[in-house]
């Protein structure tokens, strides 16, 4: 059976850049191209489908649906595609062990993995989203570990990459037009370990009360942000876990206090080779993103 015919694959790849970017002039830069070919490719592409596949709002671009899952299932080909090619060159791909605690794998790293996947099409990732400790080097390749500001240096090779700060949050619906650090009084208190975070946010704010709040503990911070969302109390969280429900509604800042809850680590194997490109290709990848933050 003939395939049919599929728009062009200028067009798609001009989409893939800009919707994985979300900004034409970016994209642009990516494939050496103008801002107005971006903009035109994407164009003929949308008359082609009969869909809009972006919404163009003040000095941003947001996807629609049928442009999120298009971006998907393209990403995934491209991908495919770039490995074919580097097979038929004699080019092995490289594998990359990466162990991440659960929090932060779903809520900031694996929505930019994408980005890597393109730019390195020819290292396949393996991803671990857990909290139990690995041994660098023959478990895993890479590790991103979360410490305490009391806790100790981690051993090897390992560089701090940023550190956490954050405040409380919690669904919009639940909060009234004042927002002073006082009124997490009202709430239950989420927590995602022993009460040290919320213990000290309770200090750094100047506020009596914590024995008396009632409490509800889970043992992820995923869990505690959902409890949140659903209006089942007040949690402590950093803007780069709640971002995205800040900015949409799904949650909102109570009063002016932040407190440093530690630092995220980065732990990574010596070896040589192959290997080593692969880590060095990652590292420089996930330095240059925490950069934005």
């Amino acid at each position: 059976m003939p395939l049919k015919r599929i728009p062009s694959l200028h067009g798609l790849r001009a989409f893939e850049a800009a919707a994985r970017l979300l900004s034409f002039t970016e994209a642009g830069r990516e494939l050496h191209v103008s801002q107005a070919a971006i903009s035109r490719h994407v164009r003929e592409l949308e008359r082609d489908l009969d869909c809009p596949l972006f919404r163009r709002l003040h000095r941003r671009v947001e996807l629609t649906p049928p442009g999120q899952r298009l971006l998907t299932d393209l990403t995934a080909g491209f991908t495919q595609i770039y490995g074919a090619v580097e097979r038929v060159r004699g080019i092995s791909p490289q594998r990359l062990r990466i162990t991440v605690e659960p929090a932060f794998a779903a809520r900031w790293l694996v929505p930019r993995l994408g980005d890597f996947s393109t730019a390195h099409p020819n290292i396949e990732l393996e991803l671990e989203a857990s909290d139990a400790l690995r041994e660098i080097g023959r478990e895993a390749d890479v590790a991103i570990r979360f410490l305490s500001p009391k806790a100790r240096r981690p051993r090897g090779q390992a560089r701090r990459l940023f550190s956490l700060d954050g405040f409380p949050v919690i669904a919009k619906a639940r909060l009234g037009r004042t927002r002073t650090d006082a009124e997490v009084l009202g709430y239950r208190l989420l927590h995602d370990d022993d009460g040290t975070a919320w213990q000290s946010w309770f200090a750094a704010a100047g506020i009596l009360g914590y024995d008396e709040a009632k409490h509800l503990h889970f043992n992820d911070s995923s869990l505690v942000l959902t409890a949140a969302v659903q209006g089942q109390g007040v949690a402590l969280s950093a803007p780069i876990y709640v971002g995205a429900d800040l900015k949409h509604g799904r949650l909102m800042r109570i009063g002016r206090t932040h407190v440093i809850f530690g630092d995220y680590w980065l732990l990574q194997a010596t070896g040589r080779g192959p290997a080593r490109r692969a880590r060095e290709a990652f590292v420089d990848w996930l330095e240059n993103e925490i950069q934005h933050l």
